[in-house]
């Protein structure tokens, strides 16, 4: 019952299915937030496209140029995760948030609270729109790039930016935002400068620390999703249980991917 209470679900029905209340009216009122049924849909047409209908598309026609729209793409994702980083700042963030509690009020008693939910949301349609990237490998003919870990982590992260908005809606989801805006200014610097020959011996260097700065912000996240499971924190226990499990998830994915693709070719190198 605990469990339910805390997720808005007791006497949960089909017609609760369409209509989850949000932790505070605010988030309901915003385009997606109302229902998590348009969020599913687009995730399923999402699916349908990248293992279904693109790859037959594709089948018989060359791979597209896509070089100038994707680097116009990771320039856009670099400006507005800087965007975000710099008005979460302007409504109230402080990097000591990080790995601690954060006091839960109701959102018109933060200052800048309302503005504050608007930026959550802004980070979730960014979430959303990182599902291009998956397309644009179909559309490359680069199947072999949309990987269990690439797709099982653009999908979690959007669903757990959804239901912290809908269902925690605090200053403790902040900090994870503000870290993960952060390394993706970073990663899509890189996947920038990766596209230009000039850069590449650089950026295949500095390729293997891109996915150790990944590790790190997820091992950071947990730290944060740990201070925020504690008792004593009023932060919503549900929704932060979901957040330890998949962030445990996506380390084991992500450091699993370092050994495949660095440590073990580094060995083979070497017996070569």
């Amino acid at each position: 019952m605990d469990f339910l209470q805390q997720m808005n679900l007791t006497d949960f029905t089909i017609y609760d299915l369409f209509n989850v209340k949000g932790v505070e009216e605010y988030i309901d009122a915003y385009p997606l937030m109302a229902s998590p049924v348009p969020s599913s849909i687009v995730i399923a047409i999402y699916l349908y496209f990248i293992y279904k209908y693109g790859p037959s598309y594709m089948e018989y026609r060359k791979p597209y140029n896509l070089r100038w729209i994707i680097a116009g793409y990771n320039i856009f994702q670099v400006v507005a995760c800087g965007y975000l980083v710099l008005n979460y700042i302007k409504v109230g963030f402080e990097f000591n948030f990080i790995g601690r509690c954060t006091p839960k009020l109701p959102v018109t008693e933060y200052e800048h609270g309302l503005d504050a939910v608007y930026y959550g949301w802004l980070a979730m349609c960014l979430r959303m729109i990182e599902f291009i990237e998956t397309v644009f490998f179909v559309l490359r003919k680069k199947q072999n790039q949309v990987s269990t870990l690439h797709v099982y982590h653009h999908i979690s992260t959007f669903l757990i930016v959804w239901w912290s908005l809908k269902l925690s809606l605090s200053y403790q989801e902040m900090s994870i935002m503000v870290l993960n805006s952060i390394v993706h200014m970073i990663m899509y610097s890189y996947y920038f400068l990766s596209s230009f020959k000039p850069c590449q011996p650089f950026t295949n260097r500095i390729k293997p620390i891109i996915t150790i700065i990944q590790l790190a912000q997820l091992v950071t996240m947990l730290v944060h999703v740990y201070a925020a499971l504690q008792p004593s924190c009023a932060a919503n226990k549900t929704i932060y249980t979901l957040h330890a499990i998949n962030l445990v998830i996506l380390i084991s994915l992500f450091t699993n991917f370092y050994i495949q693709t660095y440590v073990r070719k580094a060995r083979k190198m070497k017996q070569n």
